[in-house]
């Protein structure tokens, strides 16, 4: 995939998805509990990772990830943040 070379330096890399998205169809649910601390370790990832701007860009840009934490947030604070910034492009535009 063009401009997806960040991928290879990620810190997440060969790391277990569910970690990033949870257990799959078919898998044991996880508790409210158990959700917050994977999202937490998650988290911890990508705070540590190099390309974290890059995956965030990524996964705003191509809606890729509508779950899960990509880019250092999950996809409410990605909502959130997606929202912010089209609020922002709008005064932006207002006062050019």
């Amino acid at each position: 995939m063009p401009g997806s070379g960040w991928r290879n330096r990620a810190v997440c890399k060969g790391e277990d998805v569910r970690l990033f998205f949870g257990p799959g169809e078919g898998e044991d649910r996880e508790t409210p509990k158990q959700k917050e601390n994977r999202i937490q370790r998650a988290k911890q990832f990508c705070r540590s990772c190099p390309v974290q701007t890059e995956c965030l860009d990524f996964h705003l840009q191509a809606s890729a990830a509508q779950y899960g934490v990509a880019g250092g947030l999950d996809e409410d604070e990605r909502r959130s943040y997606r929202r912010s910034q089209q609020r922002k492009a709008a005064r932006e535009r207002r006062t050019s």
